[in-house]
């Protein structure tokens, strides 16, 4: 642990429980006197510690749900993920949980142990209490957006108590248990901390967020609210309690090093050094291409590298960012000002025409290749081919330039600077799809990479065995906003919210305001907002599953538990030609275009069967609708 800042290692003691009893997986008695860690509050404070990176875990499923769930990203080494075709089965073998016990149990035993102990004084037994519910809220709340029940455990079992547990009857029940803990925590959490701990300011955020999705899954409930107040207004009330933080005019910086420990945005982040942490150990193995020179000229690619070997780019990219994606990125209009989707202003309007299949092929050429374009995948779907009207323009910069800020923080487009590296997008570049063989493999295949997450200060370079720090935001200011908006958008209150989530808007996109004055249109800029500011921050999924929860506005008009038309459309990619003249955009192969969300089911996952399986307490009848 380093002054100033919480380094999750292996911290704790090395207090461990044993795994023992049936498909609860935890046994009353521990591996270690409990005098050593109960009877003094530094010991405690060090298990407490060594609980931290567990309950983190649940709210770093980057590489899970923005990758593998919708089509924000797109996979190059196979296949569309088999969750995003729909095939999802009670066997199947997805990130649902409900098994961590033994984790559990730890926050049992310290809110019991800390409850009353006379080693402690009335604010340290207070304080470690709360951390504990606060800990066990955490773990809880990622069940029951996932699920919709679970097992609940709130005490310390010991051999004489009944380990067949039923699940929860439903949300409503789940969010029950998850909104006390929260609620009883808040007020005895500290206000402040060493980065890397979770003080109050991190569980009134949860809570917002907690209250949103409780709200979704039960139509916002009688039985859940406090003292009559909607569960809407609780989450606005809980991100107005948040302070001492403020929006970081440096939005990439949040997701670097630069802005790590320095950020007045972050709420709550885990941190790892760089003594013991190297590359294939972060997010950023997965984020960083793979494309030597040796591959470029084997491929017909170019330019190559400035330095002739691997260098920079050997890592194991294999999602890269979508055009779905970067078509939320709204650019200004050179004309009026305002903020639009980038083939709707001016500029692109009065320098482009819209081109067909064939036309556009012909104008795709590579080095020691002639047109027509040769595409080595057979089943791509044609969306849309562009052409520039005026010579002088390239459609590289009708795209891309006066784009929202969050955009070239975030990703890396065609003609962008990487490690002193210029990436070229465009057809056989040296940063395109055709860079690797086999095809795409490594290499970003929707011709899109990612910034948003790479430290700038990897060295030597990046491989897998570099030595690093590393952070992934858990919480941060601006999230918080934004679900103080849509609870907004939620009561009503179209004013309140467009005034709330401009703020992201226009301090992290530097975009003019959004000027919304109906429902329907504030839904549309809210939601295109949530997007793009918190892309790889494990949130679109689930958003867009609350959304579909709530219907109307918040999913095109439709009813409650709707289909969730973003989950069900392919994955698309631009394909920039050489000469900067011609764009065309086409739907993924890899099974993008059989991409399907089924609902009502796909609101929730099925309980896992092995669940059902290994406890007593517990039938087929208990399973999820439609499994």
């Amino acid at each position: 642990m380093k002054a100033k800042y919480l380094i999750l290692l292996a911290l704790g003691l090395g207090l461990t429980t044993s795994s023992c009893n049936d498909f609860l997986e935890t046994q009353p008695s521990e591996s270690y006197s409990p005098d050593l860690v109960w009877n003094s509050a530094s010991n405690i404070q060090y298990f407490i510690y060594g609980r931290y990176s567990s309950a983190y875990s649940f709210y770093r499923g980057f590489s899970t749900w923005d990758r593998n769930y919708t089509n924000n990203m797109v996979n190059s080494l196979g296949n569309c993920p088999a969750p995003a075709l729909g095939n999802i089965t009670p066997s199947s073998n997805y990130p649902t949980g409900l098994s961590d016990f033994g984790y559990i149990r730890n926050c049992n035993m310290i809110i019991e142990n800390c409850t009353n102990n006379e080693a402690l004084t009335a604010q340290e037994q207070s304080e470690f209490v709360a951390i504990g519910k606060l800990l066990r809220a955490m773990c809880y709340y990622d069940y029951a957006r996932k699920c919709g029940k679970f097992i609940w455990v709130g005490e310390v079992l010991d051999t004489d108590s009944n380990f067949e547990l039923p699940l929860t009857s439903g949300p409503a029940e789940s969010y029950s248990y998850v909104l006390k803990d929260l609620r009883e925590a808040i007020p005895n959490l500290p206000t402040s901390g060493i980065s890397g701990t979770p003080t109050r300011n991190y569980a009134l955020a949860l809570l917002s967020e907690v209250c949103l999705t409780a709200a979704a899954y039960t139509n916002d409930a009688a039985s859940l609210q406090q003292n009559g107040v909607s569960l809407y207004q609780e989450a606005i009330n809980a991100v107005d309690q948040i302070s001492g933080v403020s929006l970081d005019p440096n939005y990439g910086n949040m997701f670097n090093e630069n802005g790590a420990y320095s950020s007045p945005e972050i709420i709550l982040a885990q941190y790892w050094s760089a003594e013991n942490t190297q590359l294939v150990n972060t997010s950023m193995q997965g984020i960083v291409a793979n494309i030597p020179n040796a591959q470029l000229t084997a491929n017909n690619c170019s330019p190559l590298w400035t330095v002739n070997d691997v260098v920079l780019f050997e890592a194991w990219g294999d999602n890269w960012p979508s055009q779905n994606l970067v078509d939320a990125y709204l650019v200004i209009d050179d004309e009026d000002g305002v903020a639009k989707p980038w083939n709707e202003t001016s500029q692109w309007l009065n320098n482009t025409k819209e081109i067909g299949q064939s036309e556009a092929f012909q104008n795709y050429t590579y080095p020691n290749c002639t047109a027509p374009y040769d595409d080595r995948s057979v089943d791509e779907q044609w969306v849309i081919g562009y052409q520039t009207t005026n010579p002088d323009v390239d459609i590289s910069d009708l795209m891309y330039n006066n784009r929202d800020a969050r955009f070239g923080q975030s990703i890396i487009y065609n003609g962008q600077e990487f490690y002193g590296e210029t990436c070229y997008m465009f057809y056989h570049g040296n940063f395109n799809r055709y860079s690797r063989d086999p095809y795409g493999e490594y290499a970003p295949i929707a011709n899109y990479g990612m910034r948003k997450g790479v430290y700038t200060n990897v060295s030597p370079r990046f491989i897998w065995d570099s030595y690093t720090a590393y952070h992934e935001v858990i919480s941060r200011y601006g999230r918080a906003l934004l679900n103080k908006a849509e609870a907004q958008l939620r009561l009503g209150d179209v004013a309140g919210a467009v005034a709330t989530f401009n703020q992201t808007r226009t301090i992290h996109g530097q975009l003019p305001a959004s000027t919304a004055t109906t429902l329907a249109d504030a839904w549309t800029d809210y939601k295109r907002e949530r997007r793009v500011e918190l892309f790889w921050e494990n949130d679109w999924y689930f958003s867009l599953l609350r959304w579909g929860m709530y219907g109307g506005e918040a999913n095109y008009g439709q009813a409650p538990q709707a289909t969730i038309p973003e989950l069900n459309e392919p994955a698309n990619y631009i394909e920039i030609n050489r000469e900067g003249n011609t764009a065309m955009i086409q739907s993924m192969s890899h099974q993008n275009d059989m991409r399907m969300f089924v609902a009502p089911r796909g609101y929730l996952f099925p309980i896992p069967q092995s669940l059902i399986n290994s406890n007593p307490a517990l039938s087929n009848a208990d399973q999820n609708p439609g499994y």
